[in-house]
This record gives structure tokens, C-alpha cells and sequence, in this order.
């Protein structure tokens, strides 16, 4: 609990008040009494940075009127908070224009996903949905085009834990490996949603319900509502699944007005990111191996166990000699996280 004096409950009323746009002069009372309780600000400014909000908060704090309520360095950090959002966001926004045009001089459709596609849209281009990447959607046959396209024009991806995941690599998870370039980061996406939840159909891509929009003067495609919602729940949901619920998230869905749709877990109220837990561990990594084709799943438990030495030696940091004795371990460590009950 970040402060004494204020009770669990009206934290979390608190944190679901500051997270929500646009403000709502109805709130502004109740907003001022629980601002009020709060004694502990240091410790409530981190609990909002780490839940995403930290533009949200301060805009809504400001859009109040109740600035002054708060010590001054509160206050500055969480307006510091809202002018680097707003700073990353463009910074992010023209490095996709990059890539936009790469992609479309290579004929190669794409749609803008999560954060970029609800920052121009629904937040107004204000900084306040903050961003560390950039998430883009690509016909399936045109995911690995895509993918080397960019990698040919400079971007690079982490290491590949084994050459079995090579072969596989579009059918692990919904988006290819992570590519940057100078600090900027973008997911690939070839599919979308969990297929049992779509008549077991291997895979879902509706890159071609989508709606223009303008991202300056440039144009560009989203998903339409419905489809927009249905990832943004399912994303919610998958990473809940690893033990990693942000109010950023959940912002965005009730934005969208469908609040109903999900819940908050009290548990990641203090702390939203869980995924060390046991629990969290096995849940994820059974959901990942499963979503794989039956008959590829081998490659990635295989892969897991042994990977690279190169690999290797950048997880453990130590030498090849030291990263050997690492290998025994994962056998046990995988065979724990997929065997059992979660």
C-alpha cells in the first residue's frame, strides 16, 4: 500500500479516476476528496508511472483544477511524465512515417494497432496514451516480406534462441521477433486474437476492415471499432493470463466503451506486473506452446531447452564454459512449466 491514510478501495477508485479521458466535470468532487487522503505522494506518483498513467493523471489533475492540491514536486513529476509522453509520441510517430513509407513502396499493406492507432484517434494526438513501440498488423503471407524488408533498411532483431525457431517463426505467438533501429521498436503482427475463440480457425487477420485516418498529413489505416475492441480485450486479457495488468490498458477499453467487457484484479492494483509468479509462469508458457500447431510444438519445446550458446551466454551473462552447466536446469525449468496443474 503506498499510504497509510488512504484505504485500498480509494486508491483504486483514485487510480480508475485519473486514468480516464476525456475529464468528466462530475468527477472533479470526488476526485478533490480522494486527492485529499493521499499523504504519501512519492510513492503514488511511481504506483501511476508504473501503471502507464502518468499523462493521464496529470491531465486530469490539471483539467480539474486541483494542480495546487499536491506538493510541487508531485505535480512536477507527473506533468514532467506528460511532456515526455508527449515527446516519445512524436518522436515515435515520425519514425512509423519511415517505415509507412517503405512498406508502401513495396506495395505492402499495413494497419496501425494499440497505442499509435488510439493516440491519433480517440486521445486526441495529446501525449497521453504513452507509447514504447509501435505495433503494426500485415497479411500473413506478408508478415516475413515485411520483416526482411525492414531488417534490409537497417532494423536488427535480439537474438534468436535456436535455428528451430527459424522455421517456425511465424507460427510462435501473433507477432514476429521484435525489430529496432535507433531506439525504435516495432511488432510486427500476422494474426490477431486466440484462434479457439474464433471457431478454431488457425488464425484471425482483418487488415482489410479497417478505416482511414490522417496522422498529420499522412494517411493511415486502423481497424474498425469492433475489431479494434476485440483486440484490445484480447490483449488485456493474454497478458492478465502472464500476471501483467497496467490501468493503461484498461483505459484504452473503457475508452472505447466497453468497461463491462473486463475486470481489474485488486491484486495488481499495488502490483501490476506479477509475471514472476509460479502461477503466471506456467499459465503463459502452457497458453504459448498451445497456440502453436500440434505438430510444430515440438521445434519450440526442443528450441527452449537448448538453445544457442550465444544465446546462452547473453541470458546467464557468463562465459561459454559456465553457460553449459545452465543447460540441465532449463530441462527441469520447461518440463515444469508444462507439465502439472497451473
Amino acid at each position: 500500500m503506498p499510504d497509510k491514510e488512504i484505504s485500498f478501495d480509494h486508491l483504486k477508485e483514485l487510480l480508475l479516476l485519473l486514468c480516464r479521458y476525456p475529464f468528466e466535470i462530475s468527477n472533479k468532487m470526488q476526485l478533490l476528496k480522494l486527492l485529499g487522503e493521499v499523504r504519501d505522494w512519492n510513492n503514488l506518483v511511481e504506483l501511476i508511472n508504473a501503471h502507464g498513467i502518468i499523462a493521464l493523471a496529470a491531465y486530469n489533475i490539471r483539467e480539474a483544477g486541483l494542480e495546487k492540491l499536491l506538493p510541487e514536486k508531485a505535480m512536477n513529476a507527473l506533468d514532467n511524465g506528460r511532456m515526455q509522453s508527449m515527446v516519445r509520441n512524436t518522436w515515435l510517430t515520425e519514425r512509423w512515417k519511415e517505415v509507412n513509407t517503405i512498406l508502401t513502396e513495396a506495395g505492402i499493406k499495413h494497419v496501425l494497432l494499440k497505442g499509435m492507432a488510439l493516440e491519433h484517434t480517440l486521445y486526441g494526438a495529446k501525449g497521453l496514451r504513452q507509447m514504447t513501440d509501435t505495433d503494426i498488423l500485415v497479411k500473413h503471407e506478408d508478415a516475413l516480406k515485411t520483416w526482411y524488408l525492414l531488417k534490409k533498411e537497417g532494423f536488427s532483431q535480439g537474438l534468436i534462441k535456436s535455428p528451430l525457431f527459424k522455421r517456425i517463426i511465424v507460427n510462435i505467438g501473433e507477432h514476429l521477433p521484435q525489430l529496432s533501429k535507433n531506439g525504435y521498436a516495432i511488432e510486427i503482427h500476422h494474426r490477431l486474437y486466440n484462434p479457439k475463440k474464433l471457431n478454431g480457425r488457425n488464425f484471425y487477420n482483418p487488415i482489410d476492415e479497417t478505416e482511414e485516418i490522417l496522422v498529420g498529413e499522412t494517411k493511415a489505416l486502423i481497424l474498425s471499432k469492433e475489431e479494434q475492441m476485440r483486440h484490445l480485450i484480447n490483449h488485456f486479457e493474454k497478458h492478465a493470463l502472464g500476471g501483467d495488468q497496467q490501468l493503461r490498458s484498461y483505459a484504452d477499453i473503457i475508452l472505447l466503451g466497453r468497461e463491462s467487457a473486463i475486470s481489474f484484479s485488486d491484486q495488481h492494483i499495488l502490483i501490476p506486473s506479477q509475471n514472476v509468479k509460479p502461477e503466471y509462469l506456467k499459465t503463459s508458457y502452457k497458453a504459448g506452446v498451445l497456440s502453436i500447431p500440434p505438430k510444430l510444438r515440438w521445434r519450440f519445446v526442443i528450441g527452449d531447452i537448448f538453445p544457442t550458446l550465444k544465446w546462452m551466454k547473453t541470458r546467464y551473462k557468463c562465459g561459454a564454459f559456465k553457460a553449459i552447466f545452465h543447460y540441465p536446469p532449463r530441462v527441469g525449468k520447461i518440463l515444469w512449466l508444462i507439465g502439472g496443474k497451473t
